[in-house]
Parts: C-alpha cells; structure tokens; sequence
C-alpha cells in the first residue's frame, strides 16, 4: 500500500466521519428547545418589532390600556395590565437560519472527504514511477 493511499484513506475518513457527525448531529436536534424561558418572557410593548396583535381592527395594546380585556377567576374578575402579560418566542429560525454556513460548509466537507476516501480504497492516486534497472 502507497503512501499516498494510506493518506487517502485516513484523512478522507476522518474528515468524512467529522462532517457527517456535524450533519447528523444537526438534523436530530430537537426544534422545540429554542423557546424564551418563560421566566424572560418579554413585555406586549417590547415586542412591537416581532409581532403585533390585533382584536377586531384594534391594537391588543390599546384593549388593554382601555381595560376592556379581563380575566376571570374564582374569585372574580379582574383586568388585565400590561405587566400581566410576557410574550415567549420560539427562536428555531433564526438559530437554523445562522447555522446554513456551517451546514453548508460541512456538506461540501462530507462530498469532498468522501471522494478522497473512495479514491483510497480504490488505490487511485499518484503512482510512484517505476525507473527499469540498468
């Protein structure tokens, strides 16, 4: 076995084995987890530039402050204040969306390692130049 074929095989399997690694690691990686923790829910009015809700043609904001929404308890009805409610996010596609470089970089990895590999096992490479004897 030449050099260059060992060279072949273990830098193209290594270098396939980490990018399928990072691929695969990837697309099993649950969606779910990238909700805002509840305990950092953010304020109706600190989310003006991510979502706006609207009942009925009017702001959600504006029912509130007017204090026609209410919640029912037990032990009666109250209204809701703009310091009741926190909004929740779900971050996925931002953090899948900052991800595609490294995707793609570990996809170009993966076709370009495992094309070494295959070039090893299959003792494609530089051949070594046989002189003839004098």
């Amino acid at each position: 076995m030449t050099i260059w074929r060992k060279y072949l095989l273990i830098f193209g399997g290594v270098f396939f084995l980490m990018s399928a690694l990072q691929l695969v690691r990837f697309f099993n990686q649950p969606a779910d987890i990238w909700w805002t923790p509840k305990a950092l829910g953010l304020p109706l009015a600190d989310t003006s530039d991510r979502v706006e809700v609207y009942v009925r043609g009017v702001a959600f904001q504006e029912h509130v402050k007017a204090g026609r929404v209410q919640l029912q308890t037990d032990t009666g009805v109250t209204p809701v204040t703009e310091s009741d409610m926190r909004l929740r996010f779900n971050n996925w596609d931002r953090i899948r969306a900052e991800r595609i470089p490294t995707l793609l970089s570990a996809g170009i990895g993966l076709g370009a390692s495992g094309v070494l590999f295959l070039f090893g096992v299959l003792g494609w490479g530089p051949v070594k130049p046989v002189h003839p004897t004098e």
